[in-house]
């Protein structure tokens, strides 16, 4: 039986990947979150791999708001895939950023994405502390046949299972630093993979350390996102997505663990009602964080911080909704299974993602009096 709360997601998921949300049901619950899990694999054979890319380029040309429910119904089938994907359609958001920057080869690389269902995981640096979202996390040298790239990322979501690797480096210039993005095939040569990832909870994401050493990518897969100092609305576009995406992941999660109770008719009517109510408060939170990312364009800073009061006002109500929701499917579910338990700590994992909210407190209060924000405190 369906949560009702999710059939909006739901119908979105079936009209962007028809039937692939029936194939992940189709997994058993104790297989889907494990690390040896399929669910990677179906969604490249049969999920929304193209669903950001233009239908001009082979794309499903999902806008943010059909975006952010496709993630709402993935999550509630299996967190781990939901965080997995996420770092993909972060990775082609971030190119879409950049071809609408005045790029072009991007653009024939999503094609080639939504065509041939090609998976990108995200050598960026949306996992360091006080990092833009496309800064450089990797050591470049230079050579006549392309860039020679070095460097580590873990966790990498898609580790084991990803086609291309994004990642960045600087490239100085006689008119300052510029912002490179490479574009680097999983098969090549310097490219080492190694087990990173230790909790149970999200063990279907292939969180693994992909380090490169010394990896050749040729001139062709190297494409400039611009001067450091002229980035701000691509990295903030970038946050963007991957701030709501990521939220939506953990929204669907939690979603699934209430299901499981609203299924089992756990405790009494009352109870079910006040989960339903606050997930509900969520999932509209996001849907307005959504319309109001596609309404101001022009304001993208302080879109950005609206949607980072929302991000952590729902970690507090994941916080709270799951952990009713697994003491609801009380204690046999507990002893019996890890489900219940792996449900509650993938509810969790939201609070783990960049930027901390001790980390953006001072510039977030600065927005809440001035009406202006940035990352950095600083204001042009």
């Amino acid at each position: 039986m369906s949560l009702s709360l999710l059939n909006r997601s739901r119908a979105l998921l079936q009209r962007y990947a028809p039937g692939f949300d029936e194939r992940l049901a189709a997994i058993p619950c104790a297989e889907r979150e494990t690390p040896q899990s399929d669910v990677i694999a179906l969604f490249k054979r049969h999920g929304p791999v193209g669903l950001l890319v233009n239908p001009a380029a082979g794309g499903l040309g999902a806008d943010i708001f059909d975006a952010m429910h496709v993630q709402i119904a993935l999550g509630a089938r299996s967190p781990s895939l939901a965080v997995a994907s996420t770092m993909h359609q972060f990775s082609v958001a971030s190119l879409l950023a950049l071809t609408q920057n005045g790029g072009g080869a991007e653009g024939l690389l999503l094609a080639a994405v939504a065509q041939n269902r090609l998976l990108l995981s995200s050598g960026f640096a949306e996992g360091t502390s006080g990092a833009g979202i496309l800064d450089s996390a990797m050591q470049a040298v230079h050579t006549p046949e392309g860039v020679l790239l070095s460097g580590s990322k873990k966790p990498c979501c898609l580790g084991q299972s990803m086609d291309l690797l994004t990642a960045s480096y600087i490239r100085q210039t006689p008119n300052g630093e510029e912002l490179m993005v490479a574009l680097i095939p999983a098969t090549a040569p310097g490219i080492s993979r190694s087990a990173f990832w230790q909790n149970s909870a999200l063990a279907a994401a292939e969180s693994i350390e992909v380090r490169l050493n010394e990896v050749l990518v040729p001139e062709r897969m190297l494409f400039s996102a611009g001067y450091t100092h002229l980035l701000g609305d691509v990295q903030t576009v970038g946050f963007i997505w991957f701030e709501l995406l990521i939220c939506a992941s953990y929204v669907g999660a939690c979603a699934g663990l209430i299901e499981s109770v609203t299924n089992a008719a756990r405790w009494t009517a009352h109870h079910r009602v006040d989960l339903a109510a606050d997930l509900q408060l969520a999932i509209s939170a996001l849907e307005g964080a959504a319309l109001d990312i596609e309404r101001n364009p022009q304001d993208l800073p302080n879109v950005l911080a609206r949607l980072l009061l929302v991000r952590y006002g729902i970690e507090q109500r994941l916080a709270q909704l799951s952990d009713q929701a697994h003491a609801m499917l009380g204690g046999m579910a507990f002893i019996t299974s890890n489900l219940s338990s792996n449900g509650l700590m993938a509810c969790r994992g939201l609070q783990f993602h960049p930027p901390a909210k001790i980390s953006m407190a001072t510039h977030l209060n600065t927005y809440l009096s001035d009406s202006t924000f940035s990352m950095t405190g600083t204001h042009s």
